[in-house]
């Protein structure tokens, strides 16, 4: 009988392959492109009506009569649509997005109460999972009134042989049941409470991987869902994820005749990058590493302790003066970043608070001037809380600030509960750092906010929260700085500026297509924008769900299975 599965998965990998091959869209190896607006982000030329694609590359821009008077192309029309560079999420997750979107979503898009959510968990707990162990993900005491900690006792009812983790939304801590404690080794832990991201990472450790193929199904199913929304190209701001090769298994995807989008990789500490360089559309440019927590755990590092208020108190259970601490001390990030900066590697810090951003700027500037000119600039990730002053010392050692505005969008409504009126009125000072002329960009850091660029775009521009309350209004940017955070800055934070971000002559041919001008849009219908294509290479994205299915991933799928 096994013959017969060998025999159909044979037949199944043919007919594939067959189908693939012949559906997939496909432009011609030169043509024009033209739409009711093309934005260039080419500030010598902003807009311009046609682009002249050859191969992967811009041959050329202006007019549509001059670009056909140059070739007898086809004209590719896209009316009443924008045409902009290619859309550039400079920090996300694509291996844990992916792996956490086949979990238990227990969100507050989904649940509401805490008794829902609990009653979830319960009806998750005899279902099937993709690993041996009940994962959830969501759990979000900010946005969810009244949802405190689960006690252990609460865990171990559900589940009381079967390992559990939930995950909080913002990945910075963990409730683990018994089951899971004793799996993952874990005997310091505050009841089923995990908050020290040490912790987090040994019990995630724990969970038995899914099978290979069918973790990179789910990243490349990923990879289209990034596309969908118009990204191009993504940069891997820590290549986590429960595998056991991650960077090989992007490289892997990137090298694939036709991924969905290009990606940028910054590797962890403990890995290595032998091997896996320039795969295609697939690159290690980095290193990350994190100085501080999440704001909303009350990881952030900051200079003076948290609010005393309900939500910090009762909620998050933080004592009166608490503050977050900073990861790692400034000698010991020192000795670490030295030999990255020398040997002219990108360094990708995650930075909350105003203490962290201290000791990461500090050392930074040593390394600056140890070693003046390496080639590279390094990067700021999150910035919440970061000061006037931080932001002119991260322009003088020319230090790029990446932004997750997406903390106004969804958690705007709580700030002044964690950090008080007058830190808000400074929360992710976008406007600041861009009156500065320092590097901005936007990002959402995926799985912890939705895909949703124009959701992001939106909010850097009206500093609104889902129920209309504007926070720090003087931050806000223009609709073009915002476009600009979220295409050419963000190719020049990535080290990708001579190749991407802007449509410019001798530049890649990467596209996102909108059915609107998110540049004359009123700021609150930015939000409610729609992609209708992605090019990359100059190629439209086949976001098909048969093109994840190369005839390689088929067959080791089956081989998986049986």
């Amino acid at each position: 009988m096994r013959w017969f599965w060998w025999f159909l998965g044979a037949l199944s990998v043919g007919c594939l392959s067959i189908f693939w091959y012949s559906q997939s869209p496909a432009l011609p190896i030169q043509y024009i492109l033209t739409a009711e607006t093309i934005l260039t982000m080419d500030p010598d030329q902003p807009e311009v009506e046609a682009i002249l694609v050859e191969n992967d590359i811009i041959k050329s821009v202006g007019s549509l009569a001059a670009l056909s008077s140059q070739s007898n192309a086809q004209v590719i029309r896209y009316p009443g649509n924008t045409i902009i560079p290619g859309l550039i999420e400079p920090h996300t997750h694509p291996i844990a997005s992916a792996l956490l979107g086949a979990t238990v979503n227990i969100g507050s898009a989904h649940y509401a109460s805490r008794q829902e959510i609990m009653d979830a968990l319960a009806e998750a707990a005899d279902g099937v999972q993709l690993t041996p162990w009940i994962v959830a993900f969501g759990w979000d005491p900010i946005a969810v009134s009244g949802l405190h900690t689960p006690t252990l006792e609460e865990l171990d009812a559900i589940a009381p042989d079967k390992p559990m983790l939930i995950l909080t939304q913002m990945l910075h801590e963990a409730f683990v049941n018994s089951a899971g404690l004793k799996a993952a080794g874990i005997q310091q832990a505050n009841g089923a409470e995990l908050r020290e991201l040490e912790l987090v990472n040994q019990a995630i450790s724990a969970i038995p991987p899914a099978a290979d193929a069918i973790v990179e199904l789910l990243v490349r199913r990923q990879y289209q869902a990034y596309a969908k929304v118009g990204f191009t190209s993504i940069g891997v701001a820590g290549a986590v994820g429960r595998h056991p090769d991650p960077v090989g298994l992007l490289s892997r995807i990137g090298a694939n005749n036709s991924p969905s989008l290009r990606s940028f990789i910054y590797l962890l500490e403990n890995q290595d990058d032998t091997g896996h360089n320039s795969q295609n559309k697939s690159a290690v440019v980095g290193r990350k590493y994190w100085l501080d927590g999440s704001p909303f755990t009350g990881g952030a590092a900051t200079r003076d302790p948290y609010e005393v208020t309900s939500l910090t108190s009762e909620t998050l259970g933080l004592q009166a003066g608490h503050h977050g601490e900073v990861l790692l001390r400034e000698n010991d990030l020192y000795e670490k970043l030295l030999p990255q900066h020398q040997s002219g590697h990108q360094i990708a810090l995650h930075v909350q608070g105003e203490r962290a951003i201290d000791v990461a700027l500090n050392v930074l500037e040593r390394l600056s001037q140890d070693v003046p000119e390496p080639g590279v600039s390094h990067r700021l990730e999150h910035n919440a809380l970061i000061t006037a002053d931080q932001i002119s010392r991260a322009g003088d050692i020319g230090v790029s600030l990446g932004f997750f505005v997406d903390h106004i969008t969804y958690y705007g409504d709580q700030l002044q509960d964690l950090f008080g009126a007058q830190r808000v009125g400074r929360y992710m000072p976008t406007a600041s750092a861009q009156s500065a002329g320092v590097v901005i960009t936007l990002h959402g850091d995926h799985p912890a906010t939705p895909l949703d660029p124009m959701q992001t775009m939106a909010t850097s521009i009206t500093r609104q929260s889902l129920s209309g309350n504007v926070i720090a209004g003087d931050q806000a940017l223009s609709a073009e700085q915002a476009l600009a955070a979220m295409t050419l800055n963000a190719a020049k934070q990535l080290g990708q500026e001579t190749q991407l971000g802007s449509i410019q002559i001798g530049k890649k041919a990467d596209f996102t297509i909108v059915n609107g001008n998110p540049l004359t849009t009123d700021p609150s219908d930015i939000a409610q924008l729609q992609v209708t294509g992605v090019l990359i290479d100059g190629q439209p994205v086949d976001l098909r769900w048969i093109a994840t299915l190369s005839p390689g991933l088929v067959w080791r799928l089956l081989k998986s299975q049986f």
